[in-house]
């Protein structure tokens, strides 16, 4: 005689708790629906009075290994389940629950645009005192125009930023020394160029470093940093001269000094004496009266700056014709 079932197993599906689901519809085909984004992921509840064992579906298909009161569902599909008591005998399936995934939003830019700058000065032999420009070029290699570009530079510390009336469209924090210059909108292959003028104060590198961006992504950002490196040269003096009368290096002179005419000059032999001194020095000392030898030299120049700079060092005086 075939075995009989002894309990009758009633089997309702119910739902317990999700990672994320963002709406439910009490019916869509018949079914209680559920809407989750890509990537969560809701877990079904199997539940029976009596119920030994479960077997979970998947749009009517047996789900392998899926035989416990819980499962969690994260692709689409209608999910049912049964129950199964000790003996073995099912429930009627259980109303199905429908699972709808929500595509993740892919959030593209409004446009792809590569940007470039570039970083020029009209100056690369300054010295401490001058004033000078940067001349600053944007562009745009794409078809479509580039929105809310700015252009950043932080002013070295040897640079004093000399704001011009026409520059309406550059801002300059003090406090962070930063420039920005601001461009609402630039087009396809329209270079824009703006001008920065600076001064400088003191002798050494000038590393100007200017980056560009926009609203947009830009697909090459290895245009997108422009540099320019100046060397500002102090007074350079020659350590020897050779007043002999053969009209090459004849007076002791220090190239550049005619910029700096607020100068004094003072001349000292090996024990101490001051052999010549002289205020504003117009590079015309031959040495007359001293014997061939090394001396020591005492520099005052005022730059442009209108700062006093020093220099000191040994000149060698030779009138042997070589």
């Amino acid at each position: 005689m075939k075995h009989l079932c002894r309990i009758i197993v009633i089997c309702a599906l119910l739902i317990i708790k999700s990672t994320a689901y963002s709406q439910t519809s009490a019916s869509q085909g018949g079914y209680l629906t559920f809407t989750i984004d890509e990537g969560a992921s809701i877990v079904l509840h199997g539940n029976a009075d009596h119920a030994a064992a479960y077997q979970w579906y998947k749009n009517g298909v047996k789900i392998s290994g899926s035989i416990s009161k819980d499962y969690v569902a994260n692709t689409e599909g209608v999910y049912s389940v049964v129950a199964y008591n000790a003996e073995g005998c099912p429930s009627v399936t259980a109303d199905g629950v429908r699972i709808i995934i929500n595509p993740k939003q892919v959030t593209t830019p409004d446009t792809v645009v590569d940007l470039a700058i570039t970083i020029s000065s009209s100056n690369i032999h300054a010295s401490p005192g001058d004033s000078f420009t940067y001349v600053l070029t944007a562009n745009n290699n794409s078809p479509i125009s580039g929105t809310n570009v700015q252009v950043s530079y932080i002013l070295p510390q040897n640079l004093v930023y000399l704001p011009q009336p026409n520059n309406g469209e550059i801002t300059y924090d003090i406090a962070t020394r930063k420039l920005t210059w601001s461009i609402s909108k630039l087009n396809e292959n329209d270079p824009t160029r703006t001008v920065i003028t600076v001064k400088v104060l003191a002798p050494g590198i000038v590393q100007s470093v200017v980056n560009i961006k926009g609203k947009q992504i830009d697909p090459i950002m290895a245009n997108n940093v422009a540099q320019t490196v100046q060397q500002v040269y102090p007074l350079v003096i020659t350590n020897v001269f050779t007043p002999n009368g053969d009209g090459v290096n004849d007076t002791f002179v220090i190239p550049g000094l005619d910029t700096y005419p607020d100068n004094e000059l003072t001349i000292i032999n090996r024990w101490g004496n001051t052999v010549y001194k002289k205020t504003n020095y117009k590079n015309d000392w031959d040495g007359n009266g001293m014997v061939e030898g090394t001396y020591f030299y005492v520099l005052r120049a005022k730059n442009k700056a209108g700062v006093w700079d020093t220099y000191k060092g040994y000149l060698t005086l030779l009138r042997t014709r070589i």
